[in-house]
């Protein structure tokens, strides 16, 4: 998070621009993203009467969504029973226990469903409902006591213990201790294998293999916590089926990660990156030039952002009539300017670009793939980006070992993209100093600015082969655009560029931010072919005789930021941020925050 030294104005009239047709490569591959349309399922509204039990579970069998709940009787008292939902056509029926449903199971051998309540379990024939008869069970207390099947064994989950029963008599059988020490809710998807809730280390779904008695994998649900009750198996998907929150809707896996769909969003084809949380804005660049004395005709060059990265995409883009649109060998846009000659103290002031400004969240789901070294192959295009530097020295004694220390430990790609990722964030911490050290002393110091965090993941991505480089962006601050940012990006078949971000949110692997950044350009080395002089968007390609300039970067949101706060209050659940870093401006001793 390097500092921004090129000062803000106030947005003009926006006029005298118009849209200029671009045909040209781009600086990111071309993936095909789709929205993230859910499928919606139909149920019917639950009755006034009806009160659903929250904190418990349901069953979904087919297209039979069974809900524990309290309505009245042909009496009109209250009593407890089951309420049956069909998924397709929404027709929905009530089963009467006399008695609270503490748990539900589904035995796909026999075609039945074993009912819980607090002394005994009622077995129905699936379909008619028909009670086959009644099995005595553990007395429980609670609320939920979670049973299911698994290899055609009836267990019970109570705290951290499986426990197994002959279903024909309720009597134990066998018992096992859990490696969870506590599981909220228990889902039997396909009679293998038993996903359990609770929630560690960011994951909340965990797949248990009852033979092994082991993990096999853990995976995050963005998802509420009161909706957990809510999730069911649905053909090869989760989904979460809730009559209180009227949510009925597919859950889409990208990795290890599992989002609810959205019309808004969009996913890559195959279901392997996600874009979330849209932000909408108007982008306009104004550009100022005021000389001290008289100044000769000049031009200036201007960064225009990629039109579409993993994270961002433009549209209705309008640029200065007189400009002429470049681009470098990294496919960087540059628009130079003409710069009329100026009288001392006079000023030409236009604004040179605009454009409509969608940024996402994204997530990459690396862990689908697990690429061999062998079978590793990097398109000429992008080999470029595996060239040494002085500020990467990928052959240094220090990367080398870092490198070959990652590597014996994680047998793939992917894991080692994932691997360079968390040891910079276990190893290096934020400072800004000034300096921009090349990697192994970066390394070696254990501390280093936006900049510096990046030399040291492109260093040790390049050494092993892997096509990496610097996004130069910058991150709006409230409605402003204010700081100057440096991430690495690293190059996937299947993904394109996506971003290694370790200095905000969520901070724990890469491919994954909720860092809208605006990026501006991709560096193959750590400046910019066409535009010098530092961290700058514009700047001078001819002799100004002493002519300052400045370009002023305004954002207009559709729809305001405290718009969007209010209206997404379960954001902060739903996708969890850890701390962000701070980035303390020297010059001003304020803090800023990457987020």
């Amino acid at each position: 998070m390097d500092i921004l030294r090129i000062p803000l104005f106030s947005i003009l009239v926006f006029s005298c621009l118009f849209v200029m047709e671009l045909a040209s490569e781009s600086a990111y591959s071309s993936m095909s993203w789709e929205p993230a349309e859910p499928k919606t399922f139909s149920l019917s509204p639950l009755a006034s009467e009806e009160k659903i039990k929250s904190s418990q579970g349901s069953l979904l069998i087919g297209e039979d969504l069974y809900l524990p709940a309290n309505f009245p009787d042909t009496n009109g008292k209250n009593t407890g029973g089951l309420l049956i939902r069909n998924i397709k056509t929404g027709t929905a029926n009530r089963l009467d226990l006399k008695e609270t449903v503490r748990g539900l199971a589904f035995d796909k051998e026999e075609g039945q469903i074993y009912v819980r309540l607090k002394k005994e379990i009622v077995v129905l024939q699936n379909g008619s409902l028909e009670i086959k008869k009644k099995v005595p069970f553990f007395q429980t207390n609670v609320s939920w006591g979670n049973i299911g099947f698994a290899q055609g064994k009836l267990f019970e989950i109570r705290e951290n213990k499986l426990i197994f029963y002959d279903k024909e008599t309720g009597s134990e059988s066998e018992q096992k201790d859990l490696p969870l020490p506590k599981v909220s809710f228990t889902f039997d998807c396909s009679g293998k294998e038993i996903f359990f809730w609770y929630s560690k280390d960011g994951t909340n779904l965990h797949s248990y293999d009852p033979v092994l008695n082991k993990i096999k994998n853990s995976f995050t649900v963005h998802l509420e916590s009161k909706e957990a009750g809510r999730l069911s198996c649905f053909k090869n998907d989760l989904v979460v089926l809730s009559p209180e929150s009227e949510v009925y809707q597919n859950l889409i896996r990208i990795g290890n990660d599992y989002y609810p769909g959205k019309e808004e969003n969009l996913v890559l084809k195959g279901n392997l990156s996600y874009r979330f949380s849209p932000s909408k804005d108007t982008i306009r660049f104004v550009l100022k030039i005021t000389p001290k004395e008289n100044s000769p005709e000049t031009e200036i060059a201007v960064a225009i952002p990629p039109q579409e990265t993993s994270s961002q995409i433009l549209s209705e883009e309008k640029f200065h009539p007189n400009g002429k649109l470049t681009e470098d060998k990294q496919n960087n846009r540059t628009l130079i300017i003409p710069i009329p000659a100026l009288s001392s103290g006079q000023t030409w002031e236009e604004t040179v670009y605009s454009a409509k400004l969608t940024r996402y969240n994204i997530d990459s789901g690396l862990s689908s793939f697990q690429t061999s070294w062998e079978d590793w192959k990097v398109p000429n295009e992008w080999k470029q980006y595996l060239e040494d530097t002085s500020v990467y020295k990928i052959s240094d004694p220090e990367i080398v070992r870092i490198k070959e220390e990652l590597k014996s430990s994680n047998s793939n790609i992917e894991e080692y993209i994932q691997a360079v990722y968390k040891y910079i964030r276990k190893n290096m911490v934020y400072k800004q100093d000034g300096r921009f050290d090349p990697a192994p002393t970066v390394l070696q110091n254990g501390h280093g600015s936006c900049t510096e965090h990046s030399y040291a993941q492109i260093s040790l991505l390049r050494s092993a082969g892997i096509p990496a480089r610097m996004a130069w962006n910058w991150l709006p601050v409230g409605e402003k655009v204010e700081l100057n940012h440096k991430i690495a990006e690293v190059w996937h078949p299947s993904f394109g560029w996506i971003p290694m971000e370790p200095l905000a949110p969520p901070r724990t692997r890469a491919g994954l931010t909720y860092a809208k950044h605006i990026i501006f350009a991709v560096l193959n080395q750590p400046y910019h072919s066409i535009i010098k002089g530092g961290d700058t968007l514009a700047n001078f390609t001819k002799p100004a005789g002493g002519a300052a300039r400045s370009i002023s970067i305004e954002l207009t949101p559709e729809i305001s930021h405290r718009s969007i706060k209010q209206s997404d209050s379960g954001a902060e659940e739903i996708y969890p941020k850890s701390n962000p870093v701070k980035n303390r401006v020297l010059e001003k001793s304020e803090e800023r925050i990457v987020e």
